[in-house]
């Protein structure tokens, strides 16, 4: 007998506590550099001047760091609190203010230590002549080429798995920078205290990264699902199908998202985020899958029987979070699967409007079956077809056109998915609307 998978659980955070927690966090920071008389040192002389700012922007460096790699383990009170988009993005934010914390470490350091000595003499000093510098040197180094290749313009160029690959250097370059800044720094060395209260909070976070992270890519691996079906649909589009008993280790909705990782030789150290296509239970996990790259044509390759490791589901917009009002779905590409999974588990009440934008008919898929579940719960299908030179109307998605295909808008909550593009023009066109920012749900881009 099918049955739903175990609903995720619900987060027991409040927004009280992460703005607790960071404040606290902030203040013990702030707090080190203050014990050593950070303030009163900026007052002084030229040598002392510097060194305060070298000590503090090395403290937010560090500090900012710790808590992007928290972020990157994907708590799952966290992940269902805000959304794995979300922590990404404060992670992309806090590690771009880590590299200009890195940066003014780096200059101040120098000019502190060029007061008695020329700069030539301290960038070689503090490159390799002091010890523990020539790693914190290559540690630096690490971590500034991972800030420059996250940079949007450069990492659109990169590959995800070429990406993913380098961002690891950060950890890297923690490990490498963590002796001198215990060793040489001055809030750290003479001060037990706070030495064995960063070398504690550092051996915990690391901890934590290896049960919590790689402990989750291990057990997906270690007791993966495998493919039992595989249908071609659409252009370049394939429809997979995972089950296994390893489904009763998971917890999982409509509207969801997974990591899936190919365990094949030529796919097994690449992860890539599916949506699923339909409500998960115990038949199995269904994804609809465009050819959008390499990951993907791999995914659509694969015979039945092939073992995929699943890390997952994540995402936010479950039925429960729309509690029962009437929907707006606007859905484009591949970004139809959440929405057709959210129809399998939403009551009448919500007598949704689906608005399916595709670029040609060929583009369009689970019309039939988005269509039927629709009529299930008092809804409709609206396709919106056709390049966008060639419509009807040159935006679909502004607040005018919206209001014409549905007269309730402003009654509505509203669920989006699909490419950035439509994110942000539906996005921009529901706010125009009037609607409000909390009512409209949807996966931030953050690659």
């Amino acid at each position: 007998m099918t049955k739903p998978l175990r609903r995720p659980i619900r987060s027991a955070l409040l927004d009280i506590d992460v703005v607790a927690l960071t404040a606290v966090a902030t203040m013990v920071v702030m707090g080190v550099w203050l014990r050593h008389g950070g303030v009163d040192m900026l007052a002084g002389s030229a040598l002392d001047r510097w060194t305060s700012i070298s000590r503090l922007s090395g403290l937010f460096a560090s500090f900012t760091g710790l808590v992007g790699v928290a972020l990157s383990i994907r708590s799952t009170q966290v992940e269902r609190k805000f959304g794995l988009d979300t922590m990404y993005n404060w992670h992309r934010i806090l590690g771009e203010t880590m590299a200009i914390a890195l940066v003014v470490h780096i200059w101040s350091g120098v000019m502190s230590w060029s007061v008695e000595a020329s700069v030539w003499s301290a960038i070689r000093d503090l490159t390799g002549r002091e010890p523990y510098m020539a790693m914190a040197t290559v540690g630096a180094f690490f971590i500034l080429v991972v800030a420059f290749t996250s940079l949007r313009a450069v990492r659109r160029r990169m590959s995800y798995e070429t990406w993913y690959f380098m961002h690891l250097l950060s950890y890297a370059g923690f490990a490498l920078a963590f002796s001198h800044t215990i060793v040489l720094g001055g809030d750290f060395n003479e001060d037990p205290i706070a030495r064995w209260m960063w070398i504690v909070v550092h051996i915990g976070l690391a901890v934590w990264l290896v049960i919590g992270r790689w402990g989750r890519v291990v057990r997906s691996v270690l007791k993966p699902l495998h493919i039992t079906n595989l249908e071609s649909t659409g252009v370049n589009t394939v429809v997979v199908t995972l089950g296994g008993p390893a489904l009763e280790n998971l917890r999982g909705d409509a509207g969801q998202f997974c990591y899936l990782r190919p365990l094949v030789r030529s796919s097994w150290w690449k992860s890539n985020p599916y949506s699923m296509s339909a409500a998960p239970s115990t038949d199995g996990l269904r994804f609809t899958i465009k050819d959008r790259g390499d990951a993907s044509q791999t995914l659509g390759g694969l015979s039945l029987g092939t073992r995929v490791a699943v890390e997952g589901p994540y995402g936010t917009c479950t039925p429960e979070v729309l509690a029962g009002n009437k929907l707006l779905m606007i859905a484009g590409g591949v970004g139809i699967g959440p929405i057709r999974s959210l129809l399998e588990r939403v009551g009448p009440e919500t007598e949704p409007v689906i608005l399916y934008r595709a670029r040609s008919e060929k583009d369009l898929v689970h019309v039939e079956e988005l269509t039927e579940l629709a009529i299930r719960v008092n809804g409709r299908v609206q396709t919106i077809v056709g390049p966008t030179s060639s419509l009807a109307v040159k935006d679909p998605f502004s607040t005018a056109v919206l209001l014409t295909s549905v007269p309730d808008l402003q009654d509505r909550e509203v669920v989006v998915a699909g490419p950035e593009s439509l994110l942000f023009a539906a996005y921009k066109g529901l706010r125009a609307a009037g609607i409000d920012a909390l009512d409209i749900h949807f996966e931030r881009p953050w690659w």
